[in-house]
């Protein structure tokens, strides 16, 4: 894994280092001409590149990006995200977990720990799942009764619902500002293992100019420096 401007540096360099090669080709064949009884009138052949063009498949294996997200309960969408949530896991998973209602929010204490959720500064987030994940939900809501209250809920129905709180508490985060500080690529797309990657063609056109550093001497007769391109 390695950063996508570090990748490009590397083909930028060898596409250079590949222009040196060839001019100094045309240079020991210059002198060949020169030495030549007849080569010595021909024009001595030498190739350029005035453009190079890659096509270049890329892995992307992390975005290092920092955004500020705001967050805002709206309390009808998350018990209705939760309840459909619930559903669905009993359906799957054989479970019996009561579906949540505005009373047991509060009979649980969920509302202080919105408050939490709320004080928190949720700028230049990295990972939000990490901040998420980091919610004690057993905590404060291990009493949590069913709707009989006759019996408290088991310890893989209690995981379960914990997993369906913290992913609902994370669609309450809208982000509003995002920095994208590196991306980090793997030039190798061959991997069977990497179907869920996210892959991408980079279209690269390099353009040739040149450059020479030429020596000159100002009116005191003081040698410097000048950079012509050409």
């Amino acid at each position: 894994m390695i950063k996508l401007s570090n990748y490009l540096d590397y083909l930028y360099k060898e596409v250079i280092q590949a222009r040196k090669t060839v001019d100094e080709q045309s240079v020991l064949l210059a002198k060949e001409y020169a030495k030549d009884e007849y080569l010595k009138f021909f024009r001595v052949p030498r190739f350029t590149m005035p453009s190079v063009k890659l096509e270049i498949p890329l892995k992307i294996d992390e975005i290092d990006a920092e955004t500020k997200y705001k967050f805002k309960m709206e309390e009808a969408t998350f018990i209705k995200e939760v309840n459909g949530q619930i559903k669905k896991v009993n359906k799957e998973k054989n479970l019996r977990i009561e579906p949540i209602t505005k009373k047991k929010l509060e009979e649980r204490n969920f509302y202080n720990i919105l408050k939490e959720i709320e004080r928190r500064d949720y700028k230049g987030r990295k990972n939000l799942d990490d901040s998420i994940n980091k919610i004690d939900f057993k905590k404060k809501t291990r009493r949590m009764e069913n709707e009989d209250n006759s019996e408290f809920l088991t310890s893989n129905q209690e995981e379960e619902l914990n997993t369906i709180l913290r992913n609902a508490i994370k669609d309450q985060f809208k982000p509003v500002s995002a920095r994208l500080n590196n991306i980090f690529i793997d030039p190798d797309t061959t991997k069977a293992s990497d179907k869920e990657k996210l892959f991408v063609n980079l279209n690269v056109e390099l353009v040739e100019e040149g450059l020479r550093i030429v020596t000159l001497k100002d009116e005191n007769g003081n040698e410097f420096e000048e950079i012509v391109f050409e």
